[in-house]
């Protein structure tokens, strides 16, 4: 339609799927060395300068949603002919030190609060205060409107590969807003697309038909990744779930990329394996601490881990080309190695069974519903294909960036809770590091520190493990370090372990009680006869 874009059957699903307590933005943290351009008012002034003719290679960031009338149709996208980037691209300072707590508890505070449908679905923060004269922008984007791959290549647009900022192509801005349809035209249109579908699909049902090889491997691995999914129905209640209320916190990793490669060295599989080993292991040790038996096999969590579909020729193409799989982590597994073979096993069973075939056939499926249809379909879709948390990894360059000639120190990312959910993980990798990003409900787990570090925990057992097995060992080495999560771990076996003496004893005293007392009766007895 002139002036408009329907949003994908995925996208709608996004905007379906928010609520007053669950928020659908995702972003992420960008730390940057000191700028030449200097601080303040000056840095802001050439960023928005900088920023503003690059937005001409990414429209949507100045389109905002229009709803057609009765929700019988998906929203579509419009531009916003009162787009002004001072809405989007804000300032705020740390307090002082400027350290990662203070960074974490203004994140907390912007990712609380949702993004105003009225405007564009995006916001750039400049935050100064660091230490060292460092700075960093913090984004915040509707996953309605990018996923986590094209927000990598809108940061490769805004950012730049040399220190000398780039002139070309970019130039001056000649942005101008079109005309979007009227109320009515969009309801017209709506009514005359559902008039013209049933032609349309018997078109691409005869060209399909012209090719009965394709036509029946797509039937064959949709029907395998339907029933791969419907195995995977149903998820456990657990420590990290419960209800989602709207605040948030976050919390994040450093994790150098060449201890992922070690291990990858020792025990094979991918970095995305391993992500979910380290995942997993982390959770074992976050269950004890939260004095939660991981081995009973009630507790088996299960994770969403979405998956990119795109191809070459869609890498900066906006909206969302993600299908996703359903993996069920091997919590219960006390020996990092066993960890790991379990997550290739279930990975590549996964795969092999074109779960994420079946998921993307889902999505589509739901599109050709009305609106108020479509959302129904999604919550209910989600309720019935339950999971515990997020675990998705997003890899990023392995050179420098820049920004207005200032070097990218560290990237964070930040993923999205769905309802019910209290704890998302978001994986992204930059020069030569790989940094988790743990997004949480605020009031629901409170302990997000003791999370962190029982993820950590989970990333050194499997180090030493693969250390071991490099020096031709059977034994990983002693720890040296004590974490909270160790230390809460080791705190609760403890307790349980002086608890099950203590009841035993306990047992044993009643018992002999019990004998004393009946030998004493029947001694009283026989004095009596």
């Amino acid at each position: 339609m002139q002036g408009a874009q329907k949003l994908t059957p995925l996208d709608a699903s996004f905007l379906h799927l928010e609520t007053p307590n669950t928020h659908m933005h995702i972003g992420g943290i960008a730390v940057f060395e000191p700028s030449p351009l200097g601080t303040g008012r000056a840095l802001y002034d050439g960023l928005v300068k900088a920023i503003a003719p690059r937005l001409d290679l990414i429209p949507r960031y100045r389109q905002k949603l229009a709803f057609v009338p009765l929700s019988l149709d998906t929203p579509v996208w419009v531009d916003d002919p009162d787009f002004d980037i001072g809405n989007h691209v804000l300032r705020a300072a740390l307090p002082k030190p400027g350290g990662d707590r203070e960074m974490r508890e203004f994140v907390g505070r912007v990712f609380s609060r949702q993004l105003d449908r009225r405007r564009p679905l995006w916001e750039l923060y400049l935050v100064e205060g660091l230490p060292d004269g460092r700075w960093a922008l913090l984004s915040k984007s509707h996953h309605a409107m990018v996923d986590g791959i094209a927000s990598l290549e809108l940061t490769t647009i805004l950012l730049d590969v040399e220190p000398e900022p780039a002139k070309q192509p970019f130039g001056v801005s000649r942005w101008e807003a079109r005309e979007g349809p009227s109320s009515m035209g969009l309801l017209i249109n709506s009514l005359r697309q559902r008039v013209t579908r049933p032609r349309r699909l018997l078109s691409a049902a005869r060209a399909v038909a012209g090719q009965p090889g394709r036509l029946a491997n797509a039937l064959r691995d949709t029907a395998s990744g339907l029933a791969s999914m419907a195995e995977h129905m149903g998820a456990p209640s657990s420590p990290i779930n419960g209800k989602t209320g709207p605040a948030r916190a976050i919390a994040y990793s450093r994790f150098p990329l060449t201890d992922f490669r070690l291990i990858k060295g020792a025990f094979g599989g991918t970095i995305n394996d391993i992500v979910l080993a380290v995942v997993a292991g982390g959770l074992r040790h976050f269950l004890i601490a939260r004095g939660v038996d991981p081995d009973d096999e009630r507790q088996v969590l299960q994770a969403l881990c979405p998956v990119s579909i795109r191809d070459t020729t869609e890498r900066s193409a906006l909206g969302n080309r993600l299908a996703m799989l359903l993996v069920k982590l091997p919590i219960g597994e006390v020996d990092p190695k066993t960890r790991i073979a379990a997550v290739r096993r279930t990975v590549d069973r996964l795969k092999a069974r074109k779960q994420a075939v079946g998921a993307d056939f889902l999505l589509n499926l739901a599109g050709f519903a009305p609106s108020t249809l479509h959302a129904m379909v999604a919550r209910a879709s989600l309720r019935q294909i339950s999971f515990n948390l997020i675990v998705t990894n997003v890899p990023g360059p392995q050179f420098p960036l820049y920004c207005q000639g200032a070097k990218v120190v560290e990237v964070f990312p930040i993923a999205f809770l769905y309802d019910g959910q209290q704890v998302a993980i978001a994986i992204f990798s930059y020069l030569g590091m790989l940094n988790f990003g743990y997004l949480v409900d605020a009031h629901g787990m409170p302990d997000v520190d003791v999370f962190a570090q029982c993820v950590e925990e989970g990333l050194r057992e499997l180090v030493e493990a693969a250390q071991a097995a490099s020096n031709g060992s059977t034994q990983p080495p002693k720890r040296a370090t004590t974490t909270k999560c160790t230390a809460a771990t080791t705190k609760r076996t403890t307790t349980a372990r002086n608890t099950a003496a203590t009841a035993k004893t306990t047992a044993k005293r009643v018992a002999t009680s019990k004998r004393a007392s009946t030998a004493k009766r029947s001694g009283a007895r026989n004095r009596s006869t």
